[in-house]
């Protein structure tokens, strides 16, 4: 699962994959709201699931794959 939130950051803000981890803050990688609501509907497209609003205000990387992972989803 974290891998693959991070590979859907990196090509949403051009920032490699090696330099993105659990403890990145969105604000530090150039996040701004309108970033976030294209991160989680790029999220809810590949997983097909439908988001809580909650992650549009995840602070790090850790608490968005938090979040995805209380919908209790399995990433094929």
């Amino acid at each position: 699962m974290e891998l693959l939130i991070i590979e859907i950051i990196s090509k949403l803000s051009d920032i490699d994959t090696s330099e993105i981890n659990n403890e990145s803050e969105f604000k530090d990688l150039g996040f701004d709201n309108l970033d976030m609501a294209e991160l989680v509907m790029n999220i809810e497209d590949r997983l097909c699931i439908t988001a809580g609003e909650r992650m549009y205000y995840a602070k790090t990387v850790a608490e968005l794959i938090e979040q995805i992972e209380e919908l209790n989803i399995t990433v094929k």
